[in-house]
């Protein structure tokens, strides 16, 4: 981009960095300049994975809104189906995720376990934490090739079926959010109330839908673990097996002890995930590929007012535990 400094963090390759190496004070300026290099922005989404920017004059959401609406990638699409606990702020922005702060999100592609995920996913920083909060991120490329080729064989070959159970009422898990926010209800994960429309968007969305005694549902899809980018058409590990496992490694041992009381039955707990035939995944693969994506785990720390773009396909990304305020915004888009 013209009249801009591009840089990186340390040795790291993603996201690429973007500042001006003017001052840039309107943000109509700013606006015009994402139009007139939205072709750049493509071609270095797509080389990268993700590009930053730091220093423009980015106040709030409708900035944050406007600046999608210029880049011109695609068109912000709803969170259906994902069971991120989230704030929705307007149409197509919502709050990052309000998971508890000392929560670490492994890294992941947004709602790669839903047939129609977005291909770009946005962030958007108001308020940067006191301490740690980062969104971590990593090359999914790199991920495949890291992946011990026995397992990705294996999930390449079986694929996967993901499983959910939202409620409706409950007054213990809701008195367990009031604590710390984490199990979704099926009228927050739909964005509805009503059955029927809850089951019109499991048809549209391919979801195997089950309604569960004292009004439970249950939602369940197969998905593949890998995929080739539609424009690269590199091999991408692209799946979140590891958000979807009921294990030790994800949620800590105090974590994973007080959840399995509370959900002890299996039709209400948040997560499960399988191979596509039903075989359960054995816990030392799913602590290689919490392995492997430590590894390949990038750090940037926020600033107020940055903005980054991930390619959803290419990156992968996840949230870093953190203290004091903070607030991220996001929105996600599919191709017009």
């Amino acid at each position: 981009m013209q009249n801009c400094e591009t840089y990186f963090f340390g040795n790291n390759t993603l996201p690429l960095v973007i500042e001006s190496k003017k001052k840039i004070t309107s943000r109509e300026n700013f606006f015009s300049k994402l139009e007139k290099n939205r072709e750049w922005v493509k071609k270095n989404l797509l080389r990268y994975g993700g590009i930053l920017f730091r220093g423009f004059p980015l106040k709030g959401v409708d900035d944050f809104a406007e600046s999608i609406k210029r880049i011109g990638l695609g068109v912000p699409i709803d969170y259906i189906g994902g069971d991120s606990p989230r704030i929705k702020i307007k149409e197509g922005v919502y709050t990052s995720t309000e998971a508890p702060p000392s929560f670490k999100i492994p890294l992941h592609n947004e709602l790669s376990f839903v047939k129609y995920y977005p291909h770009h996913i946005y962030f958007f920083c108001e308020e940067p934490s006191l301490e740690g909060g980062a969104t971590i991120l990593g090359d999914a490329r790199k991920i495949y090739q890291s992946i011990n080729p026995e397992i990705r064989r294996k999930f390449q070959e079986n694929g996967l079926k993901y499983v959910s159970h939202y409620y409706k009422k409950s007054f213990l898990i809701d008195l367990v959010n009031r604590l710390g926010k984490g199990h979704k209800r099926w009228d927050d994960v739909f964005e509805t109330e009503s059955k029927k429309d809850v089951e019109k968007k499991c048809i549209h969305h391919e979801f195997v839908y089950k309604w569960l005694k004292n009004d439970w549902l249950e939602v369940s899809q197969i998905r593949p673990a890998v995929t080739d980018h539609p424009e690269t058409h590199e091999k991408i590990w692209f799946n979140q097996a590891q958000l979807y496992d009921f294990n030790k490694r994800l949620l800590g041992f105090g974590k994973y002890l007080g959840a399995k009381i509370l959900y002890l039955r299996p039709h209400t707990r948040l997560h499960e995930v399988f191979y596509a035939n039903g075989t359960k995944i054995d816990t030392k693969t799913m602590n290689h590929i919490h392995d492997v994506l430590d590894q390949e785990t990038v750090f940037f720390s926020w600033q107020k007012g940055d903005l980054l773009i991930l390619d959803n396909i290419l990156s992968m990304h996840g949230r870093a535990p953190f203290k004091g305020k903070r607030r991220i915004l996001t929105c996600m888009t599919n191709e017009i």
